[in-house]
């Protein structure tokens, strides 16, 4: 996101190498936290859902994973409007894999609770 009041865009001397971007610090934490805050719920609740669905083993993380992508797909069509770097500064492999280990862990906690709960009680 190139601030256009900075006047780094004016002159004949600009090029790709010379070019500054200008980011606002806060602004990219709370677009950070918001992406964070929909994918933890996510998996919160494909967990809940798989749980209760009743698939084990390599299907219910195959489940996570198709969740876990079309969510972050979603995410940047509707709330990004297929402008990635304009809100975040990850590359498209960040953007896809940035904390899936942790939104796994809480998949499989919700996950196992709610298996447990329909199928075990």
């Amino acid at each position: 996101m190139i601030d256009p009041m900075a006047g780094l865009d004016d002159g004949p001397m600009k090029t790709e190498e010379n070019a500054k971007e200008v980011f606002d610090s806060m602004t990219l934490q709370r677009n950070f936290q918001r992406i964070d805050k929909i994918r933890s719920v996510m998996g919160i609740a494909a967990g809940c859902a798989t749980g209760i669905v009743g698939l084990t083993g390599l299907e219910g993380f195959a489940f996570f994973l198709v969740v876990h992508f079309a969510i972050s797909l979603i995410i940047w069509a509707l709330k990004m409007n297929f402008n990635l770097k304009g809100y975040v500064k990850f590359t498209w492999w960040e953007y896809l894999m940035g904390g899936l280990q942790q939104y796994a862990l809480s998949f499989t906690l919700f996950w196992t609770l709610f298996y447990g709960l329909v199928y075990l009680y």
